[in-house]
């Protein structure tokens, strides 16, 4: 009886192995079919992309300043979605002029104009390479003609097409919305004597589009760079003090306030 057993063990085991010699034995499949890949901006996600503030000292820059070359830099990107991203893919970037018209003529842009094609520079084409998720490109716009022009809001449209994958119609298009008066510093300050320390003064930094600051407190005492210092004077008196706001174009664009201040 346990040798007829023995044998019933033996026969599965060779049938056990049989069959994974046989499931080991296939023909190469062919690549399996992903969903379709489309090509988006994620910048156009949520609508307008609106710049109307200076870039935070950390983190992602909405836009940097080239002085040298006189550029505004707007970085943007396309994305492929999808589960693969094999293949190269050929985009084409193209200002998109009618549909900057059609925001402002509804007022979704109110108190704008459409920036000068002149004005700003984008690639006429990009490349997604194989196994690539996104290529990144810049929009690059005339510094000076922005410096020029700080109480006119701009707008520039910028759409993605190819003739290889799909573009996604919701993301294909981002209106870049910039408002140039960033660009110029708006310095202000108020000022208030220390209720028990004789000649402390507080200054509190109330400046708009800054980045740097100077202080001059008048009484020939170097400068001082903190934001809203407190200064104590040898001696009561009225002082003329200047406040020197620099912004993101440097010293060309460096403004000043001036107060008279009194020191009891």
């Amino acid at each position: 009886m346990a040798l007829y057993l023995n044998l019933i063990r033996l026969a599965c085991v060779g049938l056990g192995c049989g069959l994974l010699m046989s499931a080991c034995s296939y023909d190469e499949l062919p690549e399996a079919d992903y969903p379709q890949q489309l090509l988006y901006q994620p910048t156009a996600r949520n609508g307008v992309y609106t710049i109307n503030s200076l870039p935070p000292a950390t983190g992602t820059y909405r836009f940097s300043v080239n002085l040298a070359e006189k550029k505004l830099i707007v970085p943007l990107s396309v994305f492929r979605g999808g589960v693969s991203t094999a293949g190269d893919v050929a985009v084409t970037v193209s200002a998109n002029a009618d549909t900057v018209a059609r925001l402002i003529s509804t007022n979704v842009l109110p108190g704008t104009v459409p920036l000068p094609v002149e004005r700003f520079v984008l690639p006429n084409s990009l490349n997604l390479g194989n196994g690539m998720e996104f290529a990144p490109f810049d929009l690059r716009i005339d510094l000076d003609y922005l410096r020029a022009n700080p109480g006119q809001k701009l707008a520039v449209g910028v759409t993605i097409s190819s003739g290889q994958i799909p573009v996604n119609p919701a993301l294909k298009t981002t209106i870049v919305s910039l408002d140039p008066s960033i660009l110029k510093p708006t310095p202000n300050f108020t000022s208030k004597a220390d209720a028990t320390t004789p000649r402390k003064i507080a200054f509190a930094n109330t400046s708009a589009n800054a980045l740097s600051y100077s202080w001059d407190f008048g009484d020939g005492s170097a400068a001082v760079t903190d934001a809203s210092p407190t200064y104590t004077y040898a001696k009561a008196g009225t002082y003329t003090v200047t406040l020197t706001a620099t912004g993101i174009t440097g010293s060309q664009d460096a403004t000043q306030k001036i107060m008279s201040v009194v020191v009891p």
